[in-house]
């Protein structure tokens, strides 16, 4: 009867033990992470020893929380390649769009080359409060080849041209999005020729030189016309970017002062609720032109604790087209703990926006013990596991003696 006994408590531990590795298993499987990059490989095509190139990259993961993401390189190109950020953080609803540029060195011989960008995931997620969850890093390799040629090409495409009206004595903006799809820096040249209102004769002609675009990325360019010597009325613009091989005719009106109307709003401003004390956060305030013209924007505020002000905010001059929105970004570092008030209005073509408000937390950068809830419990199981072990030995040693004697 006793030798059943132990063989019944072996049995059980055995059992235990068991279920304990299962239940490491089931936390590893339950927090692992997917990530996918799209699109699955890069190919930088034509780009010059010495020149420029960059895409873009979507990163997504499946956690619904979020997971700190680091880029590492490998192969013979590691050096060539840079970022926009190298550690970031991505979760279900938030991708990350990483940007990968090429710069290859000058004195690299003609022809293909490759190499790796290693996209993984660490084990600091946040986890859900009240569960243990374990954290399996996943990795992912994106395949990167660059083509190097020493052949000088002149490309680009416009995507929109636009021009606004203008009340008399201002500024007639005119502007171009352009794409260098080429491989070398381009300063489009561009020219503008002015129609009267029956397009019979050109009443204005003025040619441009935009600023620089880099290869591969795509530039606003703004441009503007005097209307001090046009009269009132409308006009038809011909509007010809000579390197793109690109013209668009558009028509605008010269108008009596005051008839165009100035108008916006602060629609947000943005800062995190909560942050430690000394820890640098950024502030975001957005600005939409909802008028008739463009306009002169800027940004000015203030940020108090206990009823002091302890930083002034004030931007520079944002010009803002028709229809768009533009942003005004900020640092601060709270010295002190507690609750600061951050306010703040657009001031714009003689006017200003509604005041808008938000708070900033700042709480002690203390010790965080959620980061030892995981090594804690690995701790606990794995002594758990070294206890049914023992038990497991002792039980079958006992048994073997006892076997022993009653065969004596």
């Amino acid at each position: 009867m006793k030798f059943k006994m132990k063989e019944k408590n072996i049995k059980k531990r055995k059992i235990a033990l068991f279920a304990v590795f299962t239940l490491i298993l089931i936390l590893n499987f339950v927090s692992a992470t997917n990530i996918g990059i799209s699109p699955a490989k890069i190919y930088f095509k034509d780009v010059l020893r010495g020149g420029y190139s960059e895409k873009f990259v979507i990163i997504t993961i499946d956690s619904p929380d979020p997971v700190d993401v680091k880029i590492q390189t490998r192969g013979n190109i590691s050096e060539w390649l840079s970022f926009n950020q190298t550690e970031f953080e991505v979760s279900k609803d938030k991708p990350f769009y990483l940007k990968v540029m090429a710069m290859p060195p000058e004195d690299i011989p003609n022809g293909n080359y490759s190499g790796f960008l290693r996209v993984t995931t660490s084990g600091n997620g946040n986890s859900v409060e009240g569960q243990a969850t374990g954290i399996v890093n996943a990795a992912l390799d994106l395949y990167v080849e660059i083509e190097i040629t020493d052949i000088e090409i002149i490309s680009c495409n416009v995507n929109q041209f636009n021009v606004e009206s203008a009340e008399k004595g201002d500024s007639i903006k005119f502007s171009a999005d352009i794409y260098n799809n080429g491989n070398i820096r381009l300063k489009p040249h561009l020219r503008v020729e002015i129609w009267d209102e029956n397009q019979i004769e050109i009443v204005k002609e003025q040619e441009f030189i935009g600023k620089e675009i880099i290869p591969t990325t795509n530039e606003k360019i703004i441009f503007e016309v005097d209307s001090s010597d046009l009269y009132l009325g409308q006009y038809w613009a011909e509007v010809y970017s000579v390197d793109c091989y690109n013209s668009q005719t558009l028509t605008f009106d010269v108008l009596e002062e005051g008839a165009l109307k100035a108008q916006g709003s602060l629609t947000k401003i943005i800062a995190l609720p909560w942050v430690e004390k000394d820890e640098t956060t950024s502030i975001q305030a957005y600005f939409e032109n909802t008028g008739e013209k463009t306009v002169e924007a800027m940004f000015k505020g203030e940020i108090t604790y206990n009823g002091k002000i302890v930083q002034i905010l004030e931007s520079e001059k944002h010009s803002v087209s028709i229809g768009e929105s533009d942003e005004f970004n900020f640092y601060f570092t709270p010295k002190e703990i507690g609750k600061y008030i951050l306010t703040g209005r657009v001031f714009y073509d003689g006017k200003r926006t509604f005041e808008k408000s938000t708070i900033i937390n700042v709480k002690d950068a203390g010790f965080d013990i959620n980061k030892l809830k995981m090594p804690a419990i690995y701790l606990a199981l794995l002594t758990l596991i070294a206890f049914l072990l023992y038990k497991i030995k002792k039980e079958k040693e006992g048994y073997g003696i006892k076997l022993r004697r009653k065969n004596e």
